[in-house]
């Protein structure tokens, strides 16, 4: 991948990924896409183990490999204990493997530090978690923008990027009108929403959900799911959402299935 020499690229790694996503959507200088159809997330031979009392060995992961691309949603399904969570904790790079690689926007995670997985994941990895875990003191577009307006280096012009880019995220998900509320104020498909976008402030490449209709009813789970993946779309993301919906499934380009830490198609 070619790295251009422009200033403001220059800046970024003295950024933290917050302030570096609001500036780059800012001055216009986002990398074009030139991984020439590379996976947006490419796992190899994963394999994940825990000691596990008298038994020895856990292997939470087999042997696993998979590529997601760009614009592709792709649910993961499994009974419970199967493999799902800890292949989303390896893939966020919040866990290393045991062996095996796994692969982020072209930038390899085995082997690099603790913070500079932190900084990878903060410019190329959304994660939706089953729960929105808003803060309650802060409006629905506050939630979008904590992360820059946190970061000491962040400019002004990171803030107004932050703020314009939050405002038409919740544009996107039909919530322009509440983005001064708090999150008392809104139901639980809009906090699912805000949830949603929140994660994808930063553009990233890879988003990783997990569970993210286990409090809603039928309607608004499909509703989310169906979301998911228009933003999957339009925001040429890769998606991979672990779920035990399968009524929702049609909405996915892909299922996988995982029974005993192996991926089967």
């Amino acid at each position: 991948m070619t790295t251009s020499l422009a200033p403001q690229t220059d800046l970024d790694p003295m950024r933290t990924p917050a302030a570096a996503a609001a500036h780059r959507i800012a001055s216009g200088t986002a990398a074009p896409d030139d991984s020439g159809g590379a996976p947006a997330l490419s796992v190899r031979d994963l394999v994940l183990e825990y000691p596990d009392g008298e038994r020895g060995v856990l292997r939470a992961l087999d042997e696993v490999s998979l590529d997601l691309h760009a614009g592709t949603f792709t649910a993961l399904v499994g009974p419970s204990g199967s493999g799902k969570s800890s292949l989303l904790a390896v893939a966020a790079g919040l866990v290393p493997p045991t062996s095996g690689t796994v692969t982020v926007a072209g930038r390899e995670l085995t082997g690099l530090s603790r913070t500079e997985r932190t900084g990878l994941r903060g410019r190329e990895i959304g994660v939706i978690f089953q729960q929105p875990n808003l803060i309650p003191s802060l409006t629905a577009a506050e939630q979008l923008e904590l992360s820059v307006h946190l970061d000491r280096d962040a400019t002004r012009a990171d803030r107004k990027a932050a703020r314009d880019r939050a405002m038409a995220l919740l544009e996107r998900v039909d919530l322009a009108d509440q983005a001064g509320k708090r999150p008392h104020q809104l139901s639980g498909g809009q906090r699912q929403r805000v949830n949603i976008v929140r994660a994808l402030m930063a553009s990233p490449a890879l988003l990783l959900v997990d569970e993210p209709t286990s409090a809603l009813d039928r309607e608004r789970s499909a509703a989310v799911v169906d979301l998911l993946g228009a933003l999957t779309r339009d925001e040429g993301t890769a998606t991979l959402m672990v779920t035990h919906d399968h009524e929702f499934l049609a909405a996915t380009d892909r299922t996988l299935n995982m029974v005993d830490g192996r991926l089967t198609d």
